[in-house]
């Protein structure tokens, strides 16, 4: 009986926002894994916050959800875990 090592995982990912990137912030569910909130800093009316996760199939960062913000977000926070999961 043959028994393979499991596959190498990547130790740095990486992912390129469209704007220059202002506030971050990972989220802490366990069941969410690799999931970053990313907001923009642009100098106008149109800012966004854009929400990735790390597929793990492919190794790659991809968009979840993104939404318009009109100010650079200086400060991004999660919902707290209302069931106490985290704590």
């Amino acid at each position: 009986m043959s028994v393979h090592p499991p596959p190498k995982r990547k130790e740095i990912y990486k992912y390129s926002a469209q704007w220059t990137l202002y506030s971050m912030n990972w989220s802490v569910r366990p069941d969410k894994r690799f999931r970053l909130a990313v907001g923009s800093f642009v100098e106008e009316y149109n800012n966004k916050v854009q929400i990735v996760q790390l597929d793990e199939d492919t190794s790659e960062f991809v968009v979840r959800s993104t939404f318009d913000h009109p100010y650079p977000t200086t400060k991004i926070m999660w919902i707290p875990d209302s069931v106490s999961v985290c704590l």
